[in-house]
């Protein structure tokens, strides 16, 4: 057979080479089938840096000093994490990267292939976080996605996140994304830019009634309970304040997430407005003498201060608070210059 014909597949040679192909593979003399795969050239190149995460092994069980959680939410949580009554030890019960969910979901999610071992790891460590710091009202975690990376990071004695050893930000960025579109979680509200400090505002998420299911607990129980907060909630307290709703009325949990994460957002602003305002002037006071910053920070002090603590304040006490300012604003004063 020509060798030029190797490299085409079998169904579109014509009847009689087609009869010949096959009595060539059952000699043994030809062993191809299908048409020879081309590698595309590309101009990429596969870097030399590890591609493992700083955390390959990341764990969190919830600490002894922590309050119980209450219904359906301890009773996921006890699903998820065991503990062995002779040697206390905490151990996961439950590997939620191994439920059916991921596998029949997994095109809708966008994915070809099952999880990869690290992956996994995380997906298992990070469920009992969202579920101890999950409110029973709202079902929203009361962690940003920052500050969750932050508590599945390891640490050390003192309770100092290890940067060798630290979950990343954008790798839980990207594992959340990822449960978003499986439908187990949620976002509380679209990512917002915050153009004044250039980066996005806080994220926060919530778990959905199917990722509760792919737990295992009672809907109708959670449902329940979910209801009974919600009356007691503080958004419906403020919405009852406003007028808006009267005392009689319910609120919708997609509601209450809503008022939550507006609020959540006007504190974010506030600490970002605030804190660029303490940069802004810790900039300017630092081209000052010591005693300029002193009384540049005790006339502003002044200034922003009640009128009735104003009225009694003498020039000790505001050049005290001076020096605490711009302590607080990495301004230290060396023992010298504070006398």
């Amino acid at each position: 057979m020509n060798e030029n014909l190797t490299s085409v597949h079998w169904s579109n040679l014509p009847a009689d080479e087609q009869v010949q192909f096959w009595q060539d593979i059952d000699a043994g003399k030809q062993d191809g089938f299908l048409v020879a795969s081309v590698k595309t050239l590309t101009r990429r190149q596969r870097g030399d840096h590890s591609t493992k995460p700083k955390c390959e092994n990341p764990a969190w069980y919830r600490p002894e000093h922590y309050k119980k959680l209450s219904g359906e939410l301890d009773h996921a949580y006890n699903r998820l994490v065991q503990k062995d009554k002779e040697t206390g030890q905490v151990s996961l019960r439950m590997h939620v990267s191994r439920h059916p969910l991921y596998v029949a979901g997994r095109r809708k999610a966008g994915r070809k292939y099952g999880f990869r071992p690290e992956r996994q790891r995380l997906l298992d460590a990070l469920w009992p976080v969202l579920i101890s710091f999950c409110d029973a009202g709202k079902h929203t975690v009361g962690m940003c996605i920052s500050r969750l990376a932050k508590e599945l990071s390891a640490k050390d004695s003192k309770g100092n996140v290890i940067p060798e050893t630290e979950v990343t930000v954008s790798r839980l960025s990207r594992l959340i994304e990822e449960q978003v579109r499986f439908g187990v979680l949620g976002l509380a509200e679209e990512r917002t830019w915050d153009r004044e400090s250039r980066s996005w505002l806080p994220t926060y998420v919530y778990i959905t009634l199917v990722g509760f299911q792919m737990l295992g607990v009672n809907v109708s129980k959670l449902t329940r309970e979910q209801d009974k907060k919600l009356k007691t909630s503080a958004e419906r307290d403020q919405l009852i304040r406003e007028g808006v709703m009267n005392e009689y009325d319910e609120i919708s949990p997609h509601t209450a997430r809503k008022r939550w994460y507006s609020q959540k957002q006007r504190e974010a602003l506030h600490y970002r407005r605030k804190k660029g305002a303490e940069r802004k002037r810790a900039n300017r006071l630092i081209k000052l003498p010591v005693d300029a910053r002193i009384h540049a920070m005790s006339a502003w002090i002044y200034k922003t201060m009640p009128p009735d603590e104003a009225y009694w304040c003498t020039s000790e006490r505001l050049r005290v608070l001076a020096i605490q300012h711009l302590y607080q604003l990495d301004l230290a004063l060396s023992p010298a210059e504070q006398t």
